[in-house]
């Protein structure tokens, strides 16, 4: 082998190492839907590097309500944040404040091992106990909630926007700033790099729920991996005339329900936390998976709901 093959290999080792979350077969080739032209995504190299997540404080007064967390969940503190982009698409506008509830959600996207010991069966596409499940509709989601119990339900678009900013006021993503890898030079989630490349950031496919860094409020893959369904019906002119406090359009009849945060199939403009896709609620990809969320309701609740308490 050349001197220079063998340096080439070396570097190519190197990186894999150095990034790599999991090495994937083959890539879908499934259609996303879009409904506008996309903002044009530059060559990100030479780009400066994102700085590492600051997990958000727990409040003094917050540390019972998040030591008492229902399994596999992080207590998300309410407030008020700014909702949407100005600047990007036109179903992101306006921006405007919107005020929610403290609430719990899942630290992890659901996978297909919680989902098969609920549903009796797994539909994915990409098979692995702690990959994210996917190949789920919307009204699977709806049944395997029901079925599993407890007051588990999606959350809301505004409730899935706040938990992606963890914490930051102005983020892009999850991780803040606008920049999609870290001070390693390495992609911070799994998605399509530079508008095609697939294997760039080191994923074809899905990759473990346990995946890439935390946000702020200890969230993994909030970005990437699969786009997440929300209890929203999309309406590109939501943001005009929902109320600012918990707000929530979830028209019965509207058949086309928001998804959030992107995929292993997107470009980096999907990954942004303000941008809104949507799907037909019957539609299951192998690109669509969920988490879930419960309300805050006191603690006596929440440690009746650990211990099996039936009172």
């Amino acid at each position: 082998m050349h001197f220079f093959q063998k340096i080439t290999l070396l570097a190519l080792i190197f990186f894999l190492f150095a990034c790599s979350d999991k090495s994937a077969d083959k890539a879908d080739d499934e259609s996303h839907p879009s409904f506008s032209e996309l903002p044009e995504i530059t060559d990100e190299s030479g780009q400066d590097f994102a700085q590492a997540v600051v997990p958000v404080a727990i409040l003094p007064e917050d540390k019972e309500k998040a030591n008492n967390a229902p399994e596999g969940m992080v207590f998300i503190k309410g407030g008020c944040f700014i909702m949407g982009n100005d600047y990007t698409q036109e179903d992101e506008k306006p921006e405007h404040e919107v005020c929610l509830s403290d609430f719990y959600m899942d630290k992890f996207e659901v996978t297909q091992a919680r989902w098969e010991k609920v549903m009796g069966f797994n539909p994915s596409k990409f098979s692995g106990a702690n990959l994210p499940v996917e190949q789920v509709n919307y009204q699977n989601v709806q049944k395997f909630i029901k079925k599993s119990g407890g007051n588990c339900r999606l959350p809301t678009e505004a409730e899935w926007e706040y938990a992606a900013r963890g914490g930051l006021e102005s983020a892009t993503y999850p991780w803040g700033g606008p920049y999609t890898k870290n001070d390693r030079g390495c992609f911070r989630a799994n998605f399509k790099p530079l508008r095609g490349d697939y294997a760039a950031d080191q994923a074809l496919y899905t990759v473990e729920a346990k995946s890439y860094e935390p946000n702020g409020f200890g969230l993994y893959n909030m970005a990437g991996n699969v786009s997440e369904w929300v209890d929203s019906s999309y309406e590109p002119s939501s943001y005009d005339f929902s109320s600012n406090m918990n707000p929530n359009v979830n028209d019965t009849g509207n058949l086309r329900k928001v998804l959030r945060g992107g995929s292993w199939k997107d470009i980096a403009y999907f990954l942004q936390v303000s941008s809104r896709d949507y799907e037909y609620a019957d539609s299951a990809r192998s690109y669509i998976g969920f988490r879930n969320v419960q309300d805050y309701m006191g603690t006596d609740v929440v440690l009746n709901e650990k211990l099996g308490d039936a009172r």
